[in-house]
């Protein structure tokens, strides 16, 4: 794991479950010696003294108890707090190609369970074995008091155990991993059902999902079945195993009592003792049942933290010259390329090409959320290879269908990531996109701003992206494009943008401002323009470049 459960601050949790384990087999040991005195002594009255002390360690075994639960659930919820920030930061640092994997947030529900796992290892795991391996080893050197060879008879019965434990326990992770399988396809398919809503309500297909996912629900209840047989079957051998540890010791009590190597009494005692020992013992009935789930969750984990994070090494920030970016025979596979072209500080690129020429994609590798199968994007002569992550959001910033608005309020998402937050700055963003501060602080966007019109969340995801301050700016073929006020800003924006701007969608009115056209369709890079006699600019075929830019 990342780190480990017995870390600095939980090592005192830990040092103190130890103390109660002592202090509890301590008092026990106590009141057994009592009760043999007691026994022993023949005068069955007892005296205020001794009543006084048993109900004082009766006080002090139900603390210990508390103590225990109480502490060992401190320490599980500290240990799974630390894991799940862990896993968080963690997620965010993926690179976008582990997009699919946080499968909207299903991937990280199962690390949940996973952690659940670890809780209950560490809760009924844990500190019980802890506290009762205490408790296990003064009963023994109390048998050995009484004698030795009862010390002796309780080594291999507790051998025969572990042994037991560790040879069901095979069946029982492998039960528990295809149990842990099929929950994790459940999670998975019904989040992604309930993510196309609207789909299935569409195409009234609400009986084709519903059989699906009894399928799958009924695969998960056979898997849950299979690995409860294998629990139960643990749970009545070590049943069997401790009842026949008692067994073995009574009758070898008898027997050197009968030898007269131990008194009557002293057996009374040890059976006494023998069962409330067995009754605590029971607790470890699912000792090894926790430590396999545990031990599941923790492979699972392990194989989530060995993918590769993004590098954190490179450079933060470009020279402080105009933008220069240079894109050399790019691709990425099944989606764009190979395609090459320029652009500078005040380009103005429009970006066309047919359904599935790659327009998107390609917007996404310059804003570096899609990572390059081939080829090289320079950005002011540095490989974009070689960035630190944070370098993209301070030069790019994209407006996209795959970048939606979040829930909340409009405020909280107009000004998520605004860098340099200057009043005259942020004055002009908001006048430019007509956002008022009425709207400010009254709009409420509901997730993905579903309850808002196309024209409202282009506007919001425009100010959204200018308040980065970016030296590119890249605008995805949104619905709103088609918008009258939409394309007033638009013609506004082209016109007073300090920085390049690529947008993938052809719209007549900003044609006056192109400096260049990349199809991707046939692969071709205009950067020559000329004006027409009636006003529109026109791509002269000469000027164009196949395969380069």
């Amino acid at each position: 794991m990342a780190f480990a459960a017995l870390s600095k601050q939980r090592g005192a949790l830990f040092l103190i479950l130890i103390i109660v384990g002592i202090v509890q087999s301590l008092c026990f040991l106590g009141l057994v010696y009592e009760a043999k005195t007691f026994v022993e002594s023949g005068d069955y009255v007892l005296t205020l003294s001794q009543g006084i002390g048993v109900v004082s360690v009766i006080l002090i075994l139900a603390i210990g108890r508390f103590l225990e639960r109480y502490v060992a659930e401190k320490f599980a919820q500290h240990y799974v707090m630390q894991l799940r920030e862990q896993i968080f930061e963690f997620s965010l640092s993926l690179p976008a190609s582990d997009r699919e994997l946080l499968n909207g947030g299903a991937t990280l529900l199962r690390l949940t369970n996973d952690m659940s796992a670890i809780r209950n290892w560490v809760v009924q795991g844990l500190a019980p074995l802890t506290v009762l391996s205490v408790w296990l080893l003064i009963a023994v050197t109390g048998l050995v008091q009484i004698h030795w060879i009862l010390g002796l008879i309780l080594l291999p019965c507790l051998l025969v155990t572990v042994a037991g434990n560790y040879c069901i326990g095979t069946f029982l992770y492998s039960s528990s991993e295809r149990a842990r399988k099929s929950r994790g396809n459940l999670i998975r398919n019904t989040a992604q059902m309930l993510r196309q809503f609207y789909l299935i309500k569409a195409f009234n297909q609400k009986g084709k999902e519903k059989r699906q996912f009894l399928k799958r629900s009924k695969r998960l209840w056979k898997h849950q079945i299979a690995k409860a047989k294998v629990s139960a079957f643990i749970r009545g051998f070590n049943e069997a195993a401790l009842l026949g540890t008692l067994l073995v010791l009574f009758v070898s009590a008898m027997k050197l009592q009968a030898q007269g190597l131990i008194s009557v009494e002293s057996i009374a005692v040890f059976l006494t003792a023998g069962l409330y020992l067995l009754s605590q013992m029971r607790r470890l009935s699912r000792l090894y049942e926790l430590w396999t789930l545990k031990q599941v969750a923790v492979d699972k984990l392990s194989r989530f933290f060995n993918r590769t994070p993004e590098s954190l090494e490179g450079r933060k920030s470009l020279p402080s010259t105009s933008l220069k970016v240079k894109l050399t025979n790019v691709e990425v596979t099944h989606r764009v390329g190979p395609f090459s072209a320029m652009l500078e500080q005040s380009s103005r690129v429009v970006l066309t090409g047919g359904q599935g020429a790659g327009k998107s994609s390609l917007l996404m590798v310059l804003a570096g959320l899609l990572p390059l199968s081939k080829g090289m994007l320079v950005f002011n002569g540095r490989d974009s290879a070689k960035f630190h992550p944070s370098l993209w959001g301070k030069t790019v910033s994209l407006i996209s269908p795959e970048l939606p608005l979040l829930k909340g309020n409009l405020r909280e998402n107009v000004f998520y990531g605004a860098r340099k937050q200057q009043a005259e700055y942020t004055d002009k963003v908001l006048k430019l996109t007509g956002i008022t501060d009425e709207e400010l602080d009254q709009v409420s966007i509901s997730e993905s701003g579903r309850n808002l019109s196309d024209g409202f969340s282009f506007r919001f995801k425009l100010a959204r992206a200018l308040l980065r301050r970016p030296n590119l700016l890249l605008i995805d073929n949104e619905p709103a494009l088609k918008d009258p006020k939409s394309i007033s800003i638009l013609g506004e924006l082209f016109a007073t943008f300090d920085g390049a701007i690529i947008i993938a969608a052809q719209i007549p009115e900003l044609t006056r401002f192109y400096t260049a056209h990349w199809d991707l369709e046939d692969n071709i890079v205009a950067n020559t323009l000329e004006q027409s006699g009636s006003g529109n600019v026109v791509f002269m075929k000469p000027s164009l470049i196949k395969g380069e830019g």
